[in-house]
Parts: structure tokens; sequence; C-alpha cells
């Protein structure tokens, strides 16, 4: 487990919960960042950081549905973030007091350049509990580009290789990619509502000063766009699809048209060999001969697949 404070100091790795709570002993406006571990482990430094047995049993809760709530004197959420290479975690945030408290999992140097960013902005706001928590909350949602940007290069992969017509993926791979986007679009979306609901009239809240609301609102409105971008991306993916099914089922009538073309032109050769056949006692008397061989067994057939060809070629060119 990683545990880093960041204040408007710098940032700095936590060596133990205690130094958390000399942190907000000190009365100063800090985030911390509590990467990994097990469940004991966060324990001890939410509890260090003011959190409630409640709080920190939400907190520690994971596999939750994305929301935002204010109330309390604090907020929280359980929202995403990604990783560099675009793979979504899930993180929860409680604000309480002069503390922002941040738990996920996975690679702690994904958040290297947010937690720099933050701490160089928050000797402007550090004052205003709310506007920090809408900076931050805005910063967490700008990984999410990777997210999206990984998205778009697998779509101009499918659409490359349905292009070429080579290495397409199957049909169950396809279905496979739109179901991870409807999924990942249909919790956004509930995400935004909540965030929307969260946010509506967030001025007359207690406690959220002008610049808190404006920051606030200005990430519920990019939690919107977010949601329209993964709205975009699963219409391509399903105009992926449909273009996939569209050459999947022009092969195939390429294909039951040309086994067509073969059975017509021998279909004379099928019929005249059906009827020779045929072991009557006055056919196998007149056949028997070497001359018989070569006009009705060699040039007799020859003749009814060029005749064939000929009416083909004119009837479909």
């Amino acid at each position: 487990m990683m545990a880093m404070i960041i204040d408007a100091s710098g940032v700095r790795p936590a060596a133990d919960a205690l130094e958390v709570g000399k942190q907000v002993a000190a009365g100063r406006f800090f985030w911390l960042d509590i990467v990994g571990g097990d469940p004991s482990a966060r324990q001890a430094f939410l509890t260090e950081a003011g959190l409630n047995a409640v709080a920190a049993a939400w907190a520690l809760r994971f596999g939750q549905a994305g929301r935002m709530y204010i109330g309390g004197g604090g907020l929280r959420a359980a929202t995403w973030i990604a990783d560099r290479a675009g793979t979504i975690i899930e993180l929860h945030l409680i604000v309480r007091e002069k503390c922002i408290t941040t738990l996920w999992g996975g690679d702690p140097a994904t958040l290297d350049d947010i937690r720099r960013q933050f701490a160089e902005r928050l000797g402007e706001c550090e004052n205003d509990l709310y506007e920090a928590t809408g900076i931050l909350l805005q910063l967490l949602l700008g990984t999410l580009g990777s997210a999206l940007e990984v998205i778009d290069t697998k779509l101009d992969g499918l659409r490359l290789a349905l292009g070429r017509r080579i290495g397409a993926p199957d049909s169950a791979a396809l279905a496979q990619h739109l179901q991870a986007l409807q999924s990942a679009a249909a919790n956004f979306n509930r995400y935004l509502s909540s965030v929307r609901a969260t946010t509506t009239g967030i001025e007359r809240v207690h406690g959220v000063g002008v610049r808190g609301a404006v920051e606030l609102n200005d990430y519920a409105d990019q939690v919107e766009d977010v949601e329209h971008q993964l709205f975009e991306r699963r219409q391509w993916m399903s105009n992926i699809i449909h273009d996939f099914s569209a050459e999947i089922a022009r092969k195939q009538g390429e294909q039951i048209n040309r086994l067509t073309l073969v059975s017509l032109i021998f279909l004379p050769v099928t019929a005249l060999t059906g009827f020779f056949g045929m072991n009557f006692d006055w056919l196998t008397a007149s056949v028997a001969s070497g001359e018989a061989f070569l006009i009705l067994g060699v040039l007799l057939p020859v003749l009814g697949i060029v005749l064939t060809i000929v009416w083909l070629r004119r009837e479909l060119f």
C-alpha cells in the first residue's frame, strides 16, 4: 500500500497513519491519496484522517455504482479514473473538513501528474473546501482521456480490418466489444444523473461558496461531455458491427452465386450422365461403338457446357 499527502507545500509519501493524524492536527488542508493495500491498513489511515466508521466502511466497499452525494458538511463520490494503458479503475473520494481522501487500486504512478498539479493549485483554493474538491474531480476525470484514446485505437483497427477484409474479428469478439462499451456508457450515464442531481442548486448548499459552485458545475459539464463521447463511440461500434454483418452477408451472397453458376454449368452434363447411365438394352447397343463414345460421351457434354456458358454470359453480362 502507498499513501501520499498532497498539500500546498508539495507531494510526499506518508510514512504511517500517525503522520496523517499529525497533518489533520496541524489544521492545514490536504489530499490523502491511498493506493492499494489491505482493508485493515486502509482503515488505520482513514481513522487518522477523521472518517467515522460509516464513512470508512463506505470508502472500503468497492464494486459500487457511480454516484455523488453532498451533505453533512462534506462530499463523497464513487467514480472512475483510467491508467496510462486505458484501464478503468474505480475510485472513492470522501471530503471532510480540511481533508480530501481518495482510495483506489492500481499503479500509484498513474496520478503522479495529478498530484503535482493539484499541489500547485491548492495554494489558491485551500480555504474553500468545495472549490478544491471540484478542481481535483476535474483533474481525475481528465485521466479518462487515456481510456477514450484506447477505445478510438481499437475502433480504428476494426475499421481498417474491415476495409482491407483481412484479419477481421469474428462476430463474438465484436459483440463483446460492443457490450463493454454499452456497459461503460450506461454506468457513466447513471453517474452523470447523480452528479447533475447533486450539483443542481449547489449555490444554496451551506458551506459552498461561489467559486466552489463554479468548479463543481464545471465538473458536471465535463462529466456530461465524457458521457457524450462514450455514447458516440458506442454508436460507432454499432455501425462497425452493422458494416461487418453486411460484409458477411455480401460474402455469403457471392459464394451462393458461385455455387449457382457452377451448378448451372454442369447441369446439362449431369442430365446427360443420368440419361446415358440407364441400362436399357437398346441404348447399350446404340452407344457400343467408339464413334458413339466420342460424339455422345465427349463432344455432347462439352457442347452442353459451352452452350450454357454462352447463355450465361448473354443473360448476366
